[in-house]
């Protein structure tokens, strides 16, 4: 006797249920024996999945008894590096340098560095002027490099960085005169305004109120918090303790060639490592 079409039609989609019945116990069976052979937990099981890491920095921050603050004059618009200005503070001596780094300076780089740095733009070069690095690093990144290439020129480990606007700058800098029998590039200097102005500040409170209101204005990898640590030591640095240099090398029409030989031994005297 011939079956009809409907009873067919039920045994193969009855069998082809069961089939998958097994396929889906066979697929969970194996799912739990893999987790108890690994000893995970199945509420746990999406933690497996690694975090995506936070970009890497590039450099960081440090307190240091002897501070090397590495000071970015920058054109507001454009991010242009106008003058660089490496503040060396010492805490236990109480002395307080700032060494103008010349922007028209010629660097070379060194083969790992220069390796490391291709690796994040491949047209960079090995040798070039200090003023071309916002051309050839990212804009986001280039003082964060800026810091790497200058403790890889002057063999020196910076503490932290800070980039201000030309218009804060140059009310606490003016360019004075060349200094030196080989050098003749004018140097950073307070301007008679600005210098006014710490006369005025008398308590640690105020210069807390100014540095904070400063920070607000510029951009720094070293914290708020983390700055205050240094008020006592600016505070109580005499004025006669200021000093003012160039970094020494030989300046031209052109370019200033950095003599790096000189510029260890000045450093030296200055961060006495």
């Amino acid at each position: 006797m011939r079956k009809s079409a409907g009873r067919i039609f039920a045994k193969g989609f009855f069998i082809s249920l069961i089939f998958l019945a097994l396929l889906l116990l066979i697929i969970t069976s194996s799912y739990r024996l893999v987790m108890h052979f690994f000893g995970m937990e199945d509420s746990n099981a999406i933690e497996i999945i690694p975090p995506v890491k936070e970009k890497p920095t590039i450099t960081d921050p440090s307190i240091d008894e002897v501070s090397k603050h590495l000071i970015y004059c920058v054109d507001e618009e454009t991010g242009e590096i106008k003058k660089l200005v490496l503040e060396i503070l010492d805490c236990n001596n109480r002395m307080l340098y700032y060494i103008t780094i010349p922007i028209k300076s010629q660097l070379t780089l060194s083969d790992s560095l220069y390796q490391d740095l291709i690796l994040v733009k491949p047209s960079i070069p090995q040798y070039f002027k200090l003023s071309a690095i916002t051309g050839y690093l990212p804009d986001d990144e280039v003082y964060e490099y800026g810091v790497l290439i200058l403790e890889d020129f002057l063999n020196i480990q910076i503490s932290y960085y800070t980039v201000v606007p030309q218009s804060i700058y140059d009310t606490v800098f003016v360019t004075g005169k060349g200094q030196g029998p080989d050098s003749t590039y004018p140097k950073e200097v307070f301007s008679e305004g600005f210098i006014e102005y710490m006369h005025t500040i008398k308590t640690e409170a105020q210069l807390r109120d100014y540095i904070k209101d400063l920070y607000g204005s510029i951009k720094s990898n070293l914290p708020l918090e983390d700055k205050l640590n240094y008020m006592e030591s600016y505070m109580n640095t005499p004025g006669k303790n200021i000093v003012f240099e160039v970094i020494a090398g030989v300046d031209s029409n052109s370019e200033y060639t950095i003599n790096r030989l000189m510029a260890a031994k000045q450093l030296k005297n200055y961060i006495g490592e």
